[in-house]
């Protein structure tokens, strides 16, 4: 009967990702399974990396939640659509643009595992701005302590969550514990502005989730500890989600359930009916209207932009791409501005506003990312051409030729990469890693390229002390005469007397077993001591032309 019930709650949900969900698990009845969510900015490639850790297949969640069951290895991945995502409503049905936040909400709360995606570069210029100020978090934080609530103050089952940076870079002298004060740090002030929910004053932030800080050094520079890192990280993800940690699914519905009855109160409602201040309660509302609008009209005006970009014959990037990115912000923001001016300087105006700029960076950041690769194209294409005219004439050495065009071609791309940063992501936005890995192509093809010179003889690499071995080299294909051993007998060959061969032939005779007949004559041919004897007709012949002289 409470199956049934849970049934017909999640199955007349408006939300399109509980009606599917709970049609799943309905099928599965008893069968045990553990739930994942992935975390993060929208469109970083979460969703394909937990796959891959996972060995399972995950869906994208373009708007709101898209959930993937494995029934072979029991565990269903709940893929959120990324924060900012909700802000682009033209991306999404109306239908799913309502339900995204809460669908986000509802899938952090239904998870055993959750998988925080961030990248340690923009988590170390802005810890906050990278996470999305908690945006997917706190809703359903929220939700958890409404759920210890319903349960008398017990607070739910603890949640693991694997804070996953990704291009970690170890030289930066960030360590892992550094990462996890600051995250913890986010949590602390994200539970502070909780206090409205009765539960929060009894619980702490490590009563309901338990950080892991797990990092990932970028795939293509250090390729050996990158899939050390992936492998490591695999088996705590497949341990923290084994039969131990798994749930029947009537359980996880029932689960469902309860968080969908909770998430449909709206947030406004509750913080109406919790909050003192109805100012504050209006500008809240106020401003994120304003954020959605503004959003929307940055979505339009920026289509052409990702067009332009994104063209396939491109081969350089757009001289003009940080003034149009710049200028696209700008807009925007200001819209923004305008549209909530009247709440300006409230703490509800300066996070949107704060959380509006972050997702127009996280939108153009994949752009400024394609540019960067076609900088550094070109600039292996400038050192080509510069270490094409290197001569072995000039006054320096061919090695400092070589690595002045190598410095020259660096110093290009970090220009061009310069000229690319818009200054609202100076600081966000770096080119750090493209420029190592420029770095180690060019001194890959310069150690070629003297290589091959020096087998060519143009090249000798300076020495302190003067070479003892010598080699030649020459053209002639036999230039010591011919090897009797595999020179072959010709008609050209002209003939000697040998006395050696003369002694090898009457002590080893030649033997002929051939025999024929010319004009009705037998000829034979017999081994005899000296040679080979004669036929009689030959030794007529023989005499005929002894007469004849």
């Amino acid at each position: 009967g409470a199956l049934a019930a849970a049934c017909d709650g999640a199955q007349r949900s408006g939300s399109h990702f509980v009606s599917s969900l709970s049609a799943q698990l309905q099928r599965l009845g008893e069968t045990e399974l553990s739930t994942v969510a992935c975390l993060g900015a929208r469109n970083s490639g979460k969703g394909s990396l937990l796959g891959k850790l996972l060995g399972t297949s995950v869906e994208d969640g373009e708007v709101g939640v898209a959930a993937t069951l494995d029934e072979d290895r029991r565990v269903a991945v709940l893929n959120t659509a990324g924060f900012g995502a909700h802000l682009n409503a033209q991306a999404a049905s109306e239908e799913g643009a309502s339900h995204a936040s809460q669908d986000t909400a509802m899938a952090v709360a239904l998870s055993d595992v959750l998988v925080f995606n961030v990248f340690f570069r923009e988590f170390v210029s802005d810890a906050n701005d990278a996470c999305g100020f908690l945006a997917e978090l706190r809703p359903a934080v929220e939700l958890l302590l409404r759920v210890a609530g319903e349960q008398g103050g017990k607070p739910p089952a603890k949640r693991k969550l694997f804070l996953v940076v990704r291009d970690y870079e170890k030289d930066e002298g960030v360590s892992p514990e550094q990462i996890e004060a600051r995250f913890s740090a986010l949590l602390d002030a994200m539970w502070a502005s909780l206090s409205h929910v009765p539960a929060a004053a009894t619980l702490q932030p490590s009563d309901l989730i338990d950080v892991h800080v797990e990092t990932l050094p970028h795939a293509k520079l250090e390729a050996a500890g990158f899939s050390s890192a992936a492998d490591e990280l695999k088996t705590k993800l497949s341990k923290a989600a084994s039969a131990d940690a798994a749930l029947p699914a009537s359980q996880v519905l029932a689960m469902l359930n309860l968080v969908n009855r909770l998430a449909a109160r709206s947030l406004a409602a509750a913080d109406a009916a919790a909050s003192a201040d109805p100012a504050e309660l209006a500008a809240t509302t106020a401003c994120s209207r304003a954020a959605t609008d503004a959003f929307d009209e940055f979505v339009a005006s920026s289509a052409s932009l990702h067009a332009r970009v994104k063209q396939r014959d491109r081969r350089m990037p757009l001289d003009d791409f940080a003034s149009e990115s710049s200028a696209l912000i700008r807009a925007t923001l200001q819209a923004y501005d305008d549209r909530a001016r009247v709440h300006n300087g409230t703490a509800a105006f300066d996070l949107r506003r704060a959380y509006l700029r972050s997702s127009l960076l996280a939108d153009l950041r994949p752009l400024y990312g394609e540019s960067i690769q076609l900088a550094v194209k070109a600039a292996i294409v400038d050192f080509a051409r510069r270490s094409a005219n290197i001569s072995t004439a000039a006054g320096m050495s061919f090695d400092a030729q070589v690595q002045a065009a190598v410095d020259q071609a660096a110093t290009g791309f970090r220009m061009a990469a310069a000229a690319l940063c818009p200054p609202e992501a100076a600081g966000v936005w770096t080119s750090l890693l493209e420029e190592r890995m420029l770095l180690q192509e060019l001194q890959s093809m310069s150690a070629e390229m003297v290589r091959r010179a020096q087998l060519h003889g143009l090249y000798m690499p300076p020495a302190p002390r003067v070479p003892t071995g010598v080699s030649l080299h020459w053209l002639h294909p036999n230039p010591f005469g011919k090897d009797m051993r595999t020179d072959q007998l010709t008609a050209s060959d002209r003939l000697a007397y040998s006395e050696r061969a003369k002694q090898l032939l009457r002590s080893s005779p030649m033997k002929l077993r051939a025999s024929g007949s010319t004009g009705g004559s037998k000829v034979t041919a017999s081994a005899f001591s000296g040679g080979i004897k004669l036929s009689d007709e030959d030794l007529v012949i023989k005499e005929e032309r002894r007469r004849r002289r």
